[in-house]
């Protein structure tokens, strides 16, 4: 989500979540508010459509558990999953840490503390390093074995999103406030390369198919933009336009598992868009929550979940053309953060208030699994 670039105080305080109640966490059928609703279009998810139809799963997800998290009831932000160490890994943003996450049950193995503004998460498992973005302008590399932190480098202004490429050993990072990508090569030791790019920028992915990172950006004036870079000297490789009529503020961005297509949510129009990254045309668009955030694909499924401020999820088949809805589900009130164990097919959302008005880790799964 886009914030203003205040000093850190002012940062925490104006996104601190308030503690509330959440009644789901009481029954086993929690995120059961898809069940037999309404899609924007008039459809029924219940007994929604499957991305895979061997599997036979479908909405409403169903609660696996809740389990307590350490730290205050404030906002969570991004995720990523290491999966050969089998760890979760959550950025406590308002609360300035990074938890460490027995993906098998959620656990928590380690609080690191003192990382303000703690954001963007991403594993690099092959050079055995966590990067966490933090405000005002940081990079905290973290040894992903010991879970210690092992050192902090500058970045821009407001760092957001952050990528890794495994081939050229390079970090890419967001700098939301200066609308640009900082390459940081070395595995993040190297000397910071700078790249402006617009007014703001959002999330960041490695293209493994073109050796690019491709990044959400928004204009000075619209549309709003897809930008490609190359990792090793910062050119520009491809720019494509957003919907002039209905992309504003482009933020969450996804490549489709086989390379070809981009899925990127818009902020402000509440858009889910889906980008031909070679014909750079827009394939589809259709309605997600309001302010959508967090969003993120089960490969074996073929569902992409998009995680809004709203607390409303809306679920897409990837298999089908353009952007094609399964249904909407109510994971828990502030579940704009999402992460998933393809393996399992679980899927994590990290609250900022359970039923004891205390954070959980709320693990969930799709129905039919």
């Amino acid at each position: 989500m886009r914030i203003p670039f205040l000093p850190i105080f002012a940062v925490v305080g104006a996104l601190g979540c308030s503690s509330s109640t959440d009644a789901a966490s009481k029954t086993s059928n929690a995120g059961s508010s898809g069940t037999g609703g309404a899609t924007s279009d008039g459809a029924s998810t219940a007994g929604g459509a499957t991305g895979d139809g061997s599997t036979g799963a479908h909405l409403p997800l169903v609660l696996v558990s809740d389990v307590d998290l350490p730290g205050g009831a404030t906002r969570f932000d991004y995720q990523d999953i290491d999966r050969e160490l089998g760890h979760l890994v959550v950025s406590h943003m308002n609360d300035g840490s990074v938890l460490f996450i027995n993906l098998r049950d959620g656990s928590v193995l380690k609080e690191i503390k003192n990382i303000p503004v703690a954001r963007g998460v991403v594993v690099a498992d092959d050079v055995g390093l966590v990067f966490v973005t933090s405000s005002p302008s940081s990079l905290v590399l973290i040894d992903n074995k010991s879970m210690t932190e092992k050192t902090r480098v500058t970045t821009g202004s407001g760092p957001d999103g952050v990528g890794w490429d495994p081939t050229d050993k390079v970090v890419g990072v967001s700098d939301q406030g200066d609308g640009a990508i900082s390459l940081i090569p070395n595995s993040g030791s190297g000397t910071r390369q700078q790249v402006k790019l617009g007014t703001e920028t959002g999330n960041v992915v490695f293209d493994a198919t073109r050796g690019w990172f491709w990044i959400t950006v928004v204009a000075a004036t619209p549309p709003d933009q897809l930008v490609a870079v190359d990792p090793l000297n910062g050119q520009v490789k491809a720019t494509i336009d957003m919907p002039t009529q209905g992309c504003s503020g482009a933020h969450g961005l996804r490549i489709h598992p086989d390379g070809q297509s981009a899925f990127v949510t818009c902020e402000l129009s509440a858009l889910l868009a889906r980008i031909d990254l070679d014909g750079a045309k827009v394939l589809g668009t259709s309605p997600t929550g309001t302010i959508p955030d967090v969003i993120n694909i089960d490969p074996g499924l073929g569902w992409l979940y998009v995680a809004a401020e709203s607390a409303d999820l809306t679920v897409f088949d990837i298999n089908q053309p353009g952007a094609a809805l399964i249904g909407h589900d109510h994971p828990g009130d502030a579940s704009h953060s999402v992460a998933i164990d393809s393996t399992t097919h679980r899927v994590f959302f990290p609250l900022v208030a359970g039923s004891n008005g205390t954070p959980v880790l709320r693990i969930m799964k799709p129905s039919g699994i």
